[in-house]
């Protein structure tokens, strides 16, 4: 007897539907009963009047883009799985999307050779992440959603120092600029790292493209601001 599945699927291109709608009903001992959607405003509007068994999302839809998406849908329907399929490689998108709510991620260079393992796996009740990428996290990576990180949290000294590091400035040029020592910026910077959850540099700047935030901070308080505030 087949399993019944409720699915949505969420792309703004018509033959990316049409190849995802053979290869969910060509999946064995499975009955999908299928929506399409073609912009996050139909999403919203189909996920308030019925219930699925997955989401499958793309991430640049036409009328909005990135993984604050899931997010939001993640926050709003909880128990809803996700599987993000889009053309953005898997570092750091995937991790990124299983950290804001999903359970699998599918770069859609890939699809012929892991989508229908990914949906099964996921109807299954498990994560699907491919093995080659799984293989390449840091040991003790956590696969699931983690709580949003605030600059917030930070001081006005702390925020200060966040957006510079932005900048790629080095702690010596910090320290230069704001008058401080360089054991002072070292220390501000490893507060800040700890804070927002992140390891270096790297992931900070990442997590100022993820937020949209503004590479300015609100408070002005360095000896020459026109030098670094281009």
């Amino acid at each position: 007897m087949k399993k019944s599945f409720k699915v949505i699927v969420v792309d703004d291109h018509d033959i990316v539907l049409s190849g995802l709608e053979v290869l969910l009903h060509s999946i064995d001992g499975y009955e999908v009963e299928l929506t399409e959607a073609t912009s996050y405003k139909e999403l919203k509007k189909a996920l308030s009047i019925q219930q699925y068994d997955l989401l499958i999302l793309d991430l640049n839809l036409g009328d909005r883009r990135g993984v604050e998406m899931i997010r939001d849908i993640s926050d709003t329907y909880p128990t809803l799985p996700i599987l993000v399929l889009s053309m953005y490689p898997e570092e750091p998108f995937a991790l990124q999307s299983i950290q804001n709510g999903a359970v699998g991620y599918v770069n859609k260079c890939h699809v012929k050779n892991q989508f229908i393992l990914a949906v099964k796996t996921i109807l299954e009740g498990g994560i699907y992440l491919s093995k080659e990428y799984r293989d390449s996290l840091p040991y003790g990576t956590k696969l699931e959603k983690t709580e949003v990180l605030s600059i917030d949290k930070l001081s006005k000294r702390e925020s200060e120092i966040f957006y510079l590091l932005a900048k790629d400035l080095t702690l010596k040029d910090i320290a230069d600029r704001l008058d401080i020592s360089y054991k002072t910026v070292y220390t501000y910077t490893t507060r800040i790292l700890d804070k927002l959850s992140l390891t270096n540099r790297d992931e900070l700047v990442e997590f100022i493209k993820l937020q949209k935030l503004q590479t300015t901070p609100p408070h002005q308080t360095l000896k020459n601001p026109s030098k670094i505030y281009l």
